[in-house]
């Protein structure tokens, strides 16, 4: 049964072909200004898309795309930003793509920064930070007309219109069923390391980790979650702390990134690979952790994934799907 419009629908109404409508739908270059409109008349006359994605859409300059990213150590983050500028640069969506990093580990901070950067943006997206102050500055940009979406990490309650990242249950879930395989049946315990409790990421994958731990794997318990602001010294610190208060420490889930810290604490008391690491974030840092050993697996998802969806989203009529999580072994890294 067909359950609205499409594509070939709106071709056949405006007389262009589908090819001709993606193009327009997804804001690229090379067609007449009659196309355009013959196609934007037709999306409107079969409700295809909502009335502010029409008006974005039928604005003769390019939109001004502004993605908010953390200033953090974390090596994932600082790569994938790289990759935005330089995938921005070599394709050519309908948008001008700005990116900024931001110390988003201040709620205030990041407030300010989207009122801000949100002034001189159609659309903005940014590494979400869950705090009532943040949100309210998100609500204020919707009522503006801005499209405002949330990346990796998502806010609670706010009228953003999309998230763009895993589903971090789901990702809390496999590392405590992969650290749970791993570990003695005479038990033992198992800690988690983030960056801040202002990343709900964090908190969903850690609530997801719990969670299978509690009600499938009782003789494992649990031994806290410490919060080491993704700075590798800090999380290197809090590991050997936790190796020294706790000998029957099976595995560390680093909800965050920089698990580098996590690895010099391992290997510098003779525990890598018997304490299992499982983080987040593939990078050149977690790939050397994986082929040495120090780390079992790796959690992340594909930045050009992230990056296609979060163009898609400017003239999209829904909001995306969860991104497809992958599990990085030592047995299946990725060709270099």
């Amino acid at each position: 049964m067909k359950n609205g419009p499409g594509i070939r629908d709106i071709a056949m109404r405006a007389g262009v072909s589908e090819a001709t409508v993606d193009r327009v739908l997804h804001g690229r270059p090379n067609v007449r200004a009659a196309t355009v409109e013959r196609v934007l008349q037709a999306t409107a006359g079969l409700n295809y898309l909502s009335e502010p994605a029409l008006a974005r859409l039928a604005r003769p300059d390019r939109q001004r795309l502004t993605v908010v990213l953390p200033s953090s150590a974390n090596p994932f983050l600082r790569i994938l930003n790289q990759e935005l500028r330089s995938w921005a640069q070599v394709r050519d969506r309908g948008a001008r793509i700005h990116s900024y990093l931001m110390d988003s580990m201040n709620p205030d901070v990041m407030a300010r920064c989207l009122r801000r950067l949100g002034k001189k943006s159609d659309a903005i997206a940014f590494f979400g930070v869950d705090h009532p102050d943040v949100r309210d500055e998100v609500d204020a940009l919707v009522a503006q007309g801005k499209l405002v979406l949330t990346l990796i990490s998502d806010i609670t309650g706010s009228r953003r219109h999309g998230y763009i990242g895993i589903d971090n249950l789901a990702a809390g879930r496999t590392a405590a069923y992969l650290l749970a395989s791993t570990s003695p049946r005479a038990g033992g315990k198992l800690a988690i390391i983030a960056a801040t409790r202002h990343y709900r990421a964090h908190i969903e994958r850690e609530l997801g980790f719990q969670e299978l731990i509690r009600r499938d794997h009782p003789h494992l318990e649990f031994a806290g979650t410490f919060e080491g602001q993704d700075d590798p010294l800090t999380n290197m610190k809090m590991t050997l702390d936790l190796l020294e208060r706790h000998p029957d420490l099976r595995g560390i889930y680093n909800v965050g990134g920089s698990s580098e810290g996590i690895g010099m604490a391992l290997t510098r008391t003779g525990r890598a690979g018997e304490v299992r690491l499982i983080g987040h974030g593939f990078g050149p840092d977690t790939r050397r952790m994986l082929q040495g050993g120090i780390m079992t697996a790796v959690l992340t998802q594909r930045t050009q994934s992230l990056l296609e969806v979060m163009l898609d989203q400017l003239h999209a009529k829904s909001p995306p799907l969860p991104l497809p999580m992958q599990i990085i072994f030592p047995t299946n890294l990725p060709a270099e």
